[in-house]
């Protein structure tokens, strides 16, 4: 069934088999899920190719590559498709959702529903509109500072840890590695991935059982440590051919932060002790 808009949950923006792909593959990837949200489940592969705008031979070749990493099967039918989408993002309004809610609570012999549904009401509309109302907290990376990172670290921070200086962090990425893309956006996601690997380095030891870090200013040592670890690794800055599904891939932040990057970094890397 058609729908105008379907759910692109955030693990997008940090998942390896989406980021170490090109951009113009993360692109046909994309599309292939506005297609199955538009209803376009029986296209043949030339209607692929002709939506996407590239040719039989390129349509082959991302297909193939789509379906090695289990984003969608011979058939064009996107894995995990049903798993991701709720039935309810389509079919049910939030006024049927708001009838619903005060008929159950009617039937509990509560009458003065008026707060409930207010607040439903506030909650469903918030899902069901389309208007751009996620708003950065702090605009742009140049314009942030620690006192928002502050607000945006605290969640999940174990107690008697300093607080994850985001921005500074951002600044030793952008200082060790300039070759590497710039970050522009300090997004939800990446604050929390951030204050992640914040975390992780000050509640973790190395393999000779010394502590990675025991405050604020070790931990940012740590950091750009690392940081300068991953600028010796050839394969990472690009200076090693790219071959198959690497091919045009770029190292970022982004993958920095994962586990698969950090193990690529302090494992993969000659002269690595982190």
């Amino acid at each position: 069934m058609a729908n105008p808009w379907f759910r692109l949950y955030s693990e997008f923006a940090h998942d390896p088999k989406v980021q170490m792909m090109s951009e113009a593959m993360q692109r046909r990837y994309i599309m292939l899920m506005c297609m199955r949200c538009n209803g376009d489940v029986t296209l043949h592969d030339d209607e692929v190719a002709f939506h996407l705008r590239i040719s039989d031979e390129d349509w082959a070749q991302t297909k193939e590559l789509f379906i090695k990493k289990g984003f969608i099967d011979s058939e064009l039918n996107l894995l995990n498709w049903e798993k991701r989408q709720f039935k309810n993002d389509s079919t049910t309004s939030s006024a049927e959702r708001v009838r619903k809610h005060r008929e159950k609570k009617k039937q509990a012999g509560n009458g003065d529903v008026t707060n409930d549904e207010t607040l439903h009401v506030t909650l469903d509309n918030a899902l069901d509109t389309d208007t751009d109302t996620d708003k950065e907290p702090n605009g742009s990376v140049g314009s942030a500072d620690d006192s928002g990172d502050k607000k945006n670290s605290q969640e999940g921070a174990k107690p008697g840890l300093p607080v994850c200086p985001v921005q500074k962090v951002v600044d030793l990425y952008h200082e060790v590695l300039p070759e590497m893309p710039k970050v522009r956006l300090l997004s939800d996601g990446r604050r929390k991935a951030i204050s992640k690997v914040w975390k992780w380095v000050l509640t973790t030891a190395k393999t000779d059982g010394q502590p990675r870090a025991t405050n604020a200013v070790e931990a940012l040592d740590w950091l750009k440590q690392y940081f300068t670890i991953a600028r010796g690794n050839d394969f990472l800055m690009g200076r090693s051919p790219r071959t198959g599904e690497h091919a045009g891939w770029q190292c970022d932040l982004d993958f920095l932060l994962t586990d698969r990057g950090m193990k690529h970094v302090i494992e993969k890397t000659q002269k690595a002790s982190a």
